[in-house]
């Protein structure tokens, strides 16, 4: 697990660990973020062994959830970060080291007063555009339709993909969302 301190200012880059020796391969990288108690990525993770996943979670608690299902279930493909994802990736990624992000149900932040703290804004677009290599995917997966539309907004000039469900895999959030009767809506962009 990685921790990545709120309110710190002296981030190093070469703290964190390099993909290939942490997993031990060069296999992809595939990060998700806002990975809440991780039953998503877990189950990615033992579907593609293949694939190196990451988990980036700002909730502890959540956190602890992820080591506890990746440990108990013995998965050796799955690095945990503690941490504010927009933080991490800006302070610890390498360029072009992810070959696929995830942002699946992030916090809405509804109230209009709040939405400045969502975590799909130009600066984390930015970020995207430049750990991702060319032609690497993002999924931005939510119930919610001002974000969806933020989302739309934010992802402009991005190559949009036609978005599918089938095979993409479950979580608590999809299944709560969907028994409130909302629709779920997946949107697929490609680096260019």
């Amino acid at each position: 697990m990685f921790y990545v301190p709120e309110y710190y200012q002296e981030h190093k880059r070469e703290l964190f660990p390099n993909f290939n020796e942490f997993f031990g391969n060069d296999n992809p990288v595939h990060l998700e973020y806002c990975s809440g108690n991780g039953e998503w990525i877990i189950k990615k993770a033992q579907e593609h062994p293949e694939v190196n996943w990451v988990a980036v979670e700002v909730w502890f608690e959540r956190v602890r959830k992820i080591y506890s299902k990746m440990f108990n279930y013995g998965i050796d493909n799955l690095m945990i970060v503690s941490g504010e994802g927009l933080t991490f990736s800006r302070e610890y990624l390498p360029n072009h080291s992810l070959n696929g992000v995830y942002v699946n149900f992030p916090d809405p932040w509804p109230k209009d007063r709040h939405a400045k703290h969502r975590i799909i804004q130009r600066p984390f677009v930015e970020e995207l555009k430049r750990t991702l290599v060319p032609k690497g995917k993002v999924t931005l997966v939510t119930d919610n339709i001002p974000y969806k539309e933020q989302m739309e907004h934010e992802m402009d000039g991005w190559e949009r993909l036609p978005s599918s469900h089938e095979n993409y895999g479950s979580s608590f959030f999809e299944r709560l969302w969907l028994s409130h009767g909302l629709e779920i809506h997946h949107l697929c962009y490609v680096n260019h």
